[in-house]
């Protein structure tokens, strides 16, 4: 049986993520409800679900699928690149949303900033369009980032799901397959898994491995 559960069973809600700890829940829950509109970094290792929840918190909030500014910043190279990023009519755009959301979006992938115009141009930015904009980053180079962007920023470091927490979703996946699996030989598997690499993408390759042998 060959089945991509990472592709299939991916969440596609936040009433789906799975949140290694309370922290984590309760920060992105202040932003859906609406108690926090400060710029928000996602940092951590790989397979965290990082880019995922860039994406999922815009949807929660406009509870429906949101419109999105996305970029890597790679691909960000002066310091009018991140002034067009948020768009040359400041007027307009602290007036006005797109689509008539909550926020703009500006979701910007794998940061890590080094050349000072572009830092002090994103700061500007981020001063002003405080509150019509929310700006999601993410990325694995924390430490790297200048401080002036994490202090206005609320930064939340993203761990990799411990076994028994990711149980609850790899256990949906048999259900949902019609398939019958012991708990236990689960649960082993994940916490194999875990020890080896803490990555929770690597659960998802461990149970299309178990998959495989039904």
């Amino acid at each position: 049986m060959f089945i991509n559960t990472a592709k299939k069973y991916s969440p596609q809600s936040l009433s789906d993520f799975i949140f290694p700890n309370a922290e984590a829940k309760d920060t992105v829950d202040a932003y859906v409800l609406g108690g926090e509109e400060r710029p928000l970094i996602f940092h951590g290792t790989n397979g965290t679900g990082k880019s995922l929840l860039q994406r999922l918190i815009p949807n929660a909030i406009e509870q429906r699928v949101a419109s999105l500014q996305v970029v890597k910043c790679a691909d960000l190279k002066s310091a009018d690149d991140i002034h067009d990023l948020y768009g040359r009519n400041k007027y307009f755009n602290r007036t006005f949303t797109i689509d008539g959301q909550r926020f703009n979006y500006i979701i910007i992938e794998e940061f890590f900033m080094t050349n000072k115009k572009m830092i002090d141009a994103l700061k500007i930015e981020l001063d002003q369009t405080l509150g019509t904009d929310l700006t999601i980053l993410s990325t694995n180079r924390f430490e790297k980032i200048d401080y002036g962007i994490v202090s206005r920023s609320i930064d939340l470091e993203l761990i990799p799901c411990e076994p028994n927490t990711f149980f609850p979703h790899a256990k949906k996946m048999f259900i949902s397959e019609g398939i019958v699996y012991d708990d236990q030989k689960l649960l082993k598997t994940l916490e194999v898994t875990y020890t080896l690499r803490r990555d929770n993408r690597k659960y998802y390759q461990a149970i299309d491995s178990l998959f495989r042998t039904i």
